[in-house]
């Protein structure tokens, strides 16, 4: 059922998009063939956060400049995500050090010595968790940043006179557009993927139980940090595009205007 489920999506992807989605599927497939080799290199004894940091970069090299080309708007996305990680890391780093969260989720019974699990498998588990909530990021705030330098280019491109500093305006009242989106798909999918744990919770645990609970704080400090990297790469998708974009239009524009086109 899952194959049929792949195949029918790939035609779909293939029928509707074109050559577009084509790259898409090859970006796709390059980016789980990255993050195997990530897994693969943690489980030999490769520190995790290196591994998930070079991955991450990768990761973005590849969504950005493979399937939409280089251009002004991925080089302005590729640095507004590597600002934004650079600035997160801190943060993240306390997360995974200070909330004891790393680890194996209580609620996973089979995966006990009982059940022929040892659960001491030789990672550092705060560096595992620290990469989880690097990849988490990543995949939140890709596609944000170039939503954001995308749409600023539109409006360079039909208002070549305005200033840098209107065009961060203009940024930021896509980015604000594009955020509301954002924020209820990263709550719908965290909603969807623990329904089932929310109605144990309810017949199970009090509320005090429930907030303190692993599985419950792992996903509410996904979701969180997801939702912080959404906002914050608003604003410096929007000023690292002003700075790129806020110049005279030349030929160049024009090409890679038509291109987009």
């Amino acid at each position: 059922m899952l194959l049929i489920f792949a195949i029918l999506f790939i035609l779909l992807v293939l029928f509707i998009g074109g050559d577009r989605s084509a790259k898409a599927l090859v970006t796709l497939a390059g980016n789980a063939i990255l993050l195997t080799a990530a897994l693969v290199l943690i489980y030999l004894g490769v520190n995790p956060f290196i591994c998930a940091s070079i991955a991450c970069i990768l990761i973005t090299l590849l969504t950005l400049f493979y399937q939409n080309e280089i251009n002004d708007k991925t080089k302005a996305a590729f640095w507004s995500v590597l600002l934004i990680i650079g600035l997160l890391i801190p943060f993240l780093w306390f997360l995974g050090t200070q909330t004891n969260t790393q680890g194996f989720p209580v609620g996973q019974y089979e995966i006990r010595p009982s059940n022929g699990y040892n659960g001491a498998i030789g990672i550092n588990m705060i560096l595992l968790q620290i990469s989880a909530l690097l990849m988490v990021l990543i995949g939140a705030v890709v596609d944000t940043a170039l939503a954001v330098t995308s749409a600023l280019y539109e409006v360079h491109l039909n208002n070549p006179r305005l200033s840098r500093k209107e065009l961060f305006i203009s940024g930021i009242s896509v980015g604000r557009d594009i955020l509301g989106s954002t924020i209820n798909t990263l709550f719908f999918i965290f909603i969807a993927e623990y329904f089932t744990l929310f109605l144990q919770f309810m017949e199970y645990y009090s509320f005090a139980q429930m907030v303190n609970s692993k599985e419950f704080v792992q996903e509410i400090i996904s979701i969180a940090v997801s939702g912080t990297g959404c906002v914050l790469i608003i604003p410096a998708a929007a000023a690292l595009g002003a700075g790129f974009f806020g110049r005279k239009p030349g030929a160049k524009d024009r090409k890679e205007f038509s291109k987009v086109r």
